[in-house]
């Protein structure tokens, strides 16, 4: 359960259009996530939960900063991620299928946060999506 599986990783652009017009948003400083639910007929190799990591340019101009903050958001959520898929889990729809989702997680500060504020703000949003998959 601990890997991150090319299945896992988002790379549809249409899905990944939609995703950020979609209007599920959650902020946990330095991270940002979009998320919405996926159609689970429309890619049957496709993880349940699919990811994409992004640290923005504008905000860290080297690459060498954008690669190491998303390596840290990677681990960080490769080992948080059995939470996800417990609860989505836990919620059936009326096909007993269990849903799909996409996930957009944005790095959002202009300097590279040490692996500890991370690691607490990616427990943070986990709990927030797992509270969100809960309630809908």
């Amino acid at each position: 359960m601990y890997t991150f599986r090319k299945s896992e990783r988002l790379c549809n652009r249409v899905t990944i259009g939609k995703l950020y017009s979609s209007p599920k948003r959650e902020l946990v400083f330095p991270l940002s996530a979009h998320w919405m639910y996926t159609d689970p007929q429309q890619d049957k190799k496709a993880a349940k939960v699919q990811v994409i990591i992004t640290a923005p340019k504008k905000k860290l101009h080297h690459a060498v900063d954008r690669n190491h903050a998303k390596r840290i958001i990677r681990e960080c959520y490769r080992l948080r991620k059995h939470r996800l898929y417990e609860a989505l889990a836990g919620k059936t729809s009326d096909t007993s299928q269990t849903p799909t989702m996409a996930i957009s997680i944005n790095y959002i500060y202009d300097k590279i946060a040490d692996f500890h504020r991370i690691e607490a703000a990616m427990d943070k949003l986990i709990d927030k999506l797992t509270e969100d998959i809960a309630h809908d």
